[in-house]
């Protein structure tokens, strides 16, 4: 139902699979707006992995524009606005 729910039904599958010890780095895969909260999401249930993050945007917006843009500005500011709620409540942790 939410990123936090598919890391952590995600690790189990992938301990007895691979074992999370022998993965040292995972793509974060998702939406241009939404791709720190992933990381972060990441970062609490596996902070041992290096993350690094692959954006899309299905919106067409270059990269340096999206301010400009009211749906993506929207976009960005509605998550800037779930990350401090989500550290407090412990969904997410810090990531640089």
């Amino acid at each position: 139902m939410n990123t936090g729910e598919n890391v952590k039904f995600a690790l189990p599958v992938i301990e007895a699979a691979l074992g999370l010890a022998t993965i040292r780095t995972v793509i974060c895969l998702g939406n241009r707006w939404t791709a720190r909260r992933y990381a972060m999401t990441l970062q609490r249930h596996w902070p041992e992995v290096e993350k690094m993050l692959l954006t899309v945007d299905g919106l067409g917006i270059p990269r340096d524009l999206w301010h400009t843009h009211p749906e993506f500005r929207r976009r960005v500011l509605a998550e800037w606005d779930k990350i401090e709620p989500y550290k407090a409540k412990g969904f997410i942790a810090e990531w640089p």
